[in-house]
């Protein structure tokens, strides 16, 4: 097959894959005018779909039939089969010179961005993965071997580029991999999915759909991507996104009954405007055994009342696929048991202990799964669910499953089928370890990373640095929060030197610009905030860090250097389409140099909101602003230490307009604000104030407004939760 357009040209065969009586066989399929192909055991009929409206954007299906006398064990199919590197042409650039980049099937795979002929930092990330706790793992063992998930985008130098994405994902495992040779030379790419199944006589099965799309602006392609992705599956998207206390990131397997009441009424005391309190994992028997422990001697509804009865939605941890072996469910049903081909069962390692996974092949399970999220639901009170390590029913292909003729894929969806129809439509369904694209339209929330951890760079147990690797799988996920509410992992900001309770998670390592740094990157998430700390012992000053991100605001985030040359992103638009306005993030990845805190308007950082006019720029650590920018200027508004960051906000300049120029509350800078307005010649200032801590907007008036000592800029103080609302009596010149 061939496609064409502009500069960019793709040749590339289709193959099948499949095994009658143990032979494998992998055939290419040339299909005639009528779009079929055959042999004496399938039947394939290939569906093209190319748009008019964007003639650069080709999508392309298989409907597989058996067609022979015999059961036919269907492999996968390939749907882009490139051997050679001339077959593959983005203008007159060397392939050697691309980028690609590449996402994972998995939470903790790490997203990246690299070139191909090049063997750095950026091309081992690209091959790797990451350890539950944050940190880098070494990626030797993956060869010269590139891995990409639902979205895979190819780019030349000269910006020429191809995007493979799966808009499908509820059925089939798919993949686009580049491999290369030993010495880093072009040795095959390829986009497949895989099966896994019997196939028998008459039966039929459809593909996934690829998604090749050749237009030039890669921004632009993405979003088109996600959001087609988002509208096909009726994505579940909260109008707010829910800020979250959990337990987990502190108190570990050690929190209590008493550890949840403290917090409680720290949370209550301090009047912090979370929605929900989570207790996470810890509370159980064990996995498996969904009752209290004896850490916990009070019925789980009973403190889900106290939760409620404190103003916040109660949420819980469970971890449904998979038990310990000793557990009641396997006593009574050995058969859901999931096993290897010598009968053995399949074991799931985590937190030093051992698990039986279930076999979700087997549809009896869904029921259970339905009951065990039924009761938590209805008959305990839990209205938020965050499920962990769901992955397990699905790492073991090689398994002997009860149901060979069912896609692995397609049980895990009828299984999160199954939880989401037992604890209902209303409840908050945080995935935390799970397949990605079969939960759109199922979840509400999915974390986009690995575990975090309160340090920048760790040596304790594991070596490499930790924030950066979690905050690039934030960033480089940015897309999927078009699917849910993204899950950037929990904040943690507490200092603390010492551990405690014999846990690495009650460290507290991050300087003040890693604070500031890591509190960004919960705003970057474009989704749910969440933290965890011991409330009674953090000081008010790190605590009310959570006053930069809450309230959640719906936002686009984009991050615009992904494709220049850096390790981890550095440069993040954010959208506030609503508002009108945009926010600009800056990092600085740097271990020892300070950098100029300094943006350029101009498209490269704010896409279709740079244009020939006039803004008006703050940043928000410094204070500073400077109005009556124009497009093309580069504004310097102080300085980044290392490790730290800067936040700009940019407005179209409007001369009858006030601004906030200046903000140490959210970083937005105003989007919380209810009014603010010239009214009857008086300034009108309103909000909902969500802390009772301290915070200052700075007020710059438009032209021809002053205050009474003649200024045109007044700084606004709020200290107590609660409507607060000023009117400032204002002097009109011509």
């Amino acid at each position: 097959m061939r496609i064409q357009h502009k500069n960019c040209i793709l040749k590339f065969n289709h193959k099948i894959v499949y095994g009658l009586n143990d032979v494998v066989v992998s055939k290419n399929m040339e299909f005639d005018e009528n779009n079929i192909w055959c042999d004496s055991n399938l039947k394939v009929t290939r569906e093209v779909k190319i748009y008019e409206q964007s003639p650069a954007v080709t999508d392309i299906r298989f409907h597989i039939e058996n067609i022979g006398n015999e059961s036919v064990f269907l492999k996968e199919c390939i749907f882009v089969d490139m051997p050679e590197s001339d077959m593959l042409q983005l203008g007159n650039d060397n392939y050697l010179n691309f980028e690609f980049y590449r996402q994972g099937r998995h939470k903790n795979d790490l997203p990246g961005v690299c070139s191909i002929g090049k063997m750095d930092e950026r091309f081992e990330d690209a091959c790797g993965g990451m350890l539950e706790s944050g940190t880098g793992v070494n990626s030797q063992d993956f060869g010269h071997k590139l891995v990409s998930d639902q979205m895979t985008i190819i780019r030349s130098l000269d910006d020429e580029n191809v995007l493979f994405g799966f808009l499908t994902g509820c059925d089939q495992f798919f993949d686009t991999t580049l491999e290369l040779t030993d010495d880093g030379k072009w040795e095959k790419l390829s986009c497949r999915t895989t099966f896994n199944i019997n196939l028998f006589p008459e039966k039929k099965i459809t593909s996934e759909t690829l998604r090749i799309d050749l237009s030039n602006d890669i921004f632009s392609k993405i979003e088109s991507f996600s959001m087609c992705k988002a509208e096909k599956y009726h994505a579940r998207k909260s109008p707010k996104a829910p800020a979250i206390y959990c337990t987990w990131y502190y108190y570990g397997l050690t929190v209590t009954y008493e550890d949840v009441v403290e917090n409680i009424k720290e949370m209550q005391m301090k009047q912090l405007p979370f929605d929900v309190f989570q207790i996470d994992e810890g509370w159980e028997i064990t996995l498996g055994e969904w009752e209290p422990n004896e850490k916990f001697p009070k019925p789980m509804k009973t403190i889900a009342d106290e939760i409620k009865e404190a103003g916040y939605i109660p949420g819980i941890w469970t971890s449904p696929f998979v038990a310990k072996e000793s557990c009641t469910v396997w006593k009574n049903h050995p058969e859901w048991i999931l096993r290897e081909k010598n009968g053995n069962p399949c074991i799931f390692p985590m937190n030093d202990t051992t698990y039986y996974v279930f076999d979700i092949t087997n549809p009896s399970t869904y029921n259970y799964f339905y009951e065990m999220y039924h009761r938590l639901r209805y008959e305990w009170g839990y209205v938020y669910h965050k499920l962990d390590f769901t992955r397990a029913a699905v790492i073991y292909p090689d398994a002997h499953f009860f149901d060979n003729t069912i896609t692995l894929v397609s049980a895990y969806y009828k299984a999160v089928c199954a939880i989401r129809e037992g604890m209902g439509q209303d409840a908050y369904l945080l995935m935390c370890g799970g397949l990605y694209d079969p939960l759109i339209g199922i979840v509400d929330a999915q974390r986009v990373g690995a575990d975090v951890l309160s340090m920048w760079s760790t040596n304790i147990d594991n070596g490499g640095k930790t924030a950066p690797y979690t905050i690039k799988q934030n960033l480089l996920r940015y897309y999927m929060n078009a699917w849910w509410d993204n899950d950037p992992d929990a904040l943690m900001v507490r200092k603390n030197e010492v551990m405690e309770r014999g846990l690495r998670l009650t460290y507290g390592l991050l300087n003040d610009e890693e604070v500031k740094t890591s509190t960004l990157n919960q705003f970057f998430g474009g989704g749910l905030v969440c933290s965890t700390e011991p409330l009674k012992t953090i000081d008010n000053e790190r605590l009310y860090q959570i006053k930069h991100i809450i309230p959640t605001i719906p936002m686009k985030v984009t991050p615009r250097d992904t494709f220049c040359n850096n390790r981890y992103p550095s440069r993040v638009d954010i959208a506030f389409d609503e508002l009108g306005s945009h926010s600009v993030g800056i990092i600085n990845w740097d271990d020892n140099q300070t950098i100029p805190a300094e943006i350029t308007i101009d498209e490269k950082l704010l896409g279709d909101f740079a244009k020939n006019e006039e803004y008006i720029v703050c940043e928000f650590y410094s204070g500073k602003y400077c109005s009556n920018v124009k497009y093309g200027e580069t504004i310097r508004l102080g300085s980044i230490a290392p490790h730290g960051c800067a936040v700009f906000k940019i407005e179209r300049f409007n001369v009858v307009k006030p601004y906030i120029v200046a903000s140490d509350a959210h970083f937005s800078m105003g989007a919380e604000i209810d009014t603010l307005e010239i009214q009857k010649n008086s300034l009108v200032f309103k909000i909902n104030y969500l802390f009772n801590d301290l915070s200052t907007y700075k007020v710059l008036l438009p032209s021809g407004y002053y205050f009474e000592d003649g200024s045109q800029v007044i700084s606004i103080s709020v200290n107590q939760k609660g409507t607060f609302s000023k009117i400032v009596p204002l002097i009109r010149k011509e």
